[in-house]
Formats: C-alpha cells, structure tokens, sequence
C-alpha cells in the first residue's frame, strides 16, 4: 500500500512537519506495510528529517508518476485550502488532488482546517473538486461551514481533530529539552512560553504583548520565545524581547516538531499565535492562551472554552492571570486532549479503510 501526501511540506514550519510526523506516524502504527510518497518543498530535507521517501512538489513529473503509482492521496492536514496568504497557494493544492482524480485514485482531506476563503476563482475551484473527492475529514466545525457556504456538498463531511495530536515524542527528546531549557532558563520560576509570528494586520499587539510579559517576570515567571517556524519567526519575537523592561530568553536554533512537544511539555503557560504552539500545549495538558490573527485560532480556542487575548494591556494581563488561577483548566484541557487524540486516529482508520475498500472493487 502506497501513500502519496500533499501537504505545506520541507519548509521548517514546526507545525505542518508535525503534521507530517503524526499523520505518517498513527497510520503505520495500525498498518505497517504502508509505505508514503512526501511532496515535498525540500525532497531532501524531508527525507532526512523524517527517513521517508520524497519528491518535488512543483515537477509535474516526478508528481504524476508517483500519483500514478499510489494507492491513496492525502491532502493535509493543515490549512491548505485558503487564500489569505496569496492567491496562488489553494491553486496548487487543489491543482495535486484534481491530477489524483484524473488519474483515478481515491482522495481523503485529512483533518484539514478549510478557509477563509475570499477570491471567486478559489470558491469555484473548491467547488468544482472538492465535491468529487472520496472522503472529506476536517478538524473543526468552522470548515465544515466554510465548504457549505462555497457549495460543497458531497461527500458527506467527518468532523475528526488535528492529527498533531496523536504526536508522541520519545523520551531521548523529553530528556534533551529539559536540558536545553535548563539552558536558556536556568533560574528559579516557572516558564511561560512565547510563540510569535509577523500577521500586519495585527501591528501594535507587540508592546501590550511586552507589558504582559514583563508583569509575568516580575511575578517571578521565566519567559521562554520559541520560534515555531524557523527562523521565519526570529525577527517579530526579537522585536517583542526588545520591548520588554525584564529579561527574556529566546531560542535561536531549530528544532524537530518532536522536540517543540517535548519542550513545551515543561511550560506553565504557553502564549501563542502559532496553532500549532497552542495545539502542541494541548496535547502536552499545558495551560495555553491564543492571540489570534485567523479564524483557525478562535475555533480551537473554542473547543476549550477559552477567547483569545485582546484588548490593551491591562486586560490582557487580567485574561492571563485569571487562567492561571483557574484550578480546574487542566483538568478540562486533559480530558478535552484525550477526546481529541482519540478523534485524530479515527482519520487515520478512516484513511486506510478508503484505501482497503477501492482495493476490493
């Protein structure tokens, strides 16, 4: 059983590697006879990060040739399918499952995050393919209005969960990023994690960020910024450290997508804009907040009953101590992780069936 997967893949971003790592991962786990195809951005990195075999995703041939081999097409997880980053990005993932039709080989969104999406041109696209697909499983039920709103309507839509949750670091990882947090933050307090990205739209966040985050030190909280896509995201957190009166520490080197768990696994708190930084919190059952700059943002912050930070800096301060009061948070993220590892397997079942089943027909 062969298994191509689709996917923003090979450019360093924590989150879609460990989209990668748990997808590849939890299927295997149940069938290991699968093997896997990456599109990759970076055929090489990918192979060596993850010891899997990988292709360029932009050479039309070595992508139909592999497509032509495969059993099965994985688009996802992730939020492939929206346009707010460009106009070119849900072309060419749509572009990847419209081929594998053609082709005639069964497709599955696998737990994706769909939308926004704005231009006419990708609401026709979604629409004229999407609809042709064998399987639909989405991670929120935010997509799954999305795809209603643009008319997608077959097949029958499965709400799963974010395969990053079914993610398990191994203990070589726990070990080596407590010692590297060792490192960065060798005195005494609890850590508070900080996950930053540049978002214009959000320009002015950075100083009331600045002001929390020196209220939290001052409280006696080391303040840890982990650049989730590196070094992407080195710049806007440099800017933060920049504006803060107290110390903080900042990871200035790459991690695995194993590693940012691991890491994170030792947080008080985790602040994040990254959703993968806040789903990694999650499933790790660290208190995490969000700032948020998409709409993916406020639906996973609604599955814990949980807003995101706004206001000036007073209020957010507020937000922040009120959760870290509340006593009862963890236990409400714990078993609202459990649910939700549980659902992020069932893609994987849901996957391998498709692939058994048009084997048998």
């Amino acid at each position: 059983m062969k298994i191509a997967l689709s996917g923003y893949y090979g450019f360093d971003n924590a989150g879609d590697e460990a989209l990668l790592s748990a997808i590849t991962s939890t299927i295997k786990k149940l069938e290991p006879a699968a093997s896997f195809v990456v599109l990759s951005g970076y055929p090489g990195k990918t192979a060596r990060l993850h010891g899997l075999r990988a292709v360029n995703r932009i050479n039309p041939w070595s992508v139909s040739r592999e497509l032509r081999s495969s059993d099965l097409l994985i688009s996802g997880g992730g939020s492939l399918f929206q346009d707010v980053t460009g106009p070119r990005s849900l072309p060419y993932y749509i572009s990847i499952v419209a081929l594998a039709l053609l082709l005639k080989k069964p497709v599955i969104f696998y737990a994706q995050g769909v939308g926004p999406i704005n231009r006419r041109f990708s609401k026709f696209l979604m629409r004229r393919i999407a609809n042709r697909v064998d399987m639909i499983t989405l991670r929120d039920e935010d997509s799954v209005r999305v795809l209603q709103q643009i008319g997608v309507t077959h097949p029958p839509v499965r709400v799963t969960a974010d395969p990053v949750f079914s993610l398990e670091p191994k203990d070589n990882d726990y070990e080596a990023m407590g010692q590297l947090l060792r490192k960065y933050c060798p005195g005494p307090g609890q850590v508070v994690g900080v996950s930053v990205r540049q978002w214009t739209a959000l320009e002015g966040y950075q100083r009331k960020l600045a002001q929390v985050l020196d209220g939290l030190v001052r409280e006696g909280y080391q303040v840890l910024f982990i650049p989730m896509d590196y070094p992407a995201d080195l710049e806007e957190s440099r800017r933060i450290v920049a504006l803060m009166e107290e110390p903080a520490a900042l990871i200035d080197s790459y991690l695995t997508s194993h590693q940012h768990v691991a890491l994170i696994s030792n947080f008080q708190l985790m602040i994040g804009m990254r959703l993968h930084a806040l789903i990694f919190s999650a499933s790790q059952e660290v208190l995490f907040m969000g700032i948020s700059y998409d709409p993916k943002i406020d639906s996973f912050l609604r599955q814990f009953g949980e807003k995101p930070l706004t206001g000036d800096a007073g209020e957010m301060a507020a937000q922040v101590r009120s959760l870290l009061a509340d006593t009862g948070m963890q236990d409400k993220i714990r078993r609202k992780a459990r649910e939700l590892r549980t659902r992020a397997e069932e893609t994987a079942h849901l996957a391998l069936a498709l692939c058994r089943s048009r084997d048998l027909n």
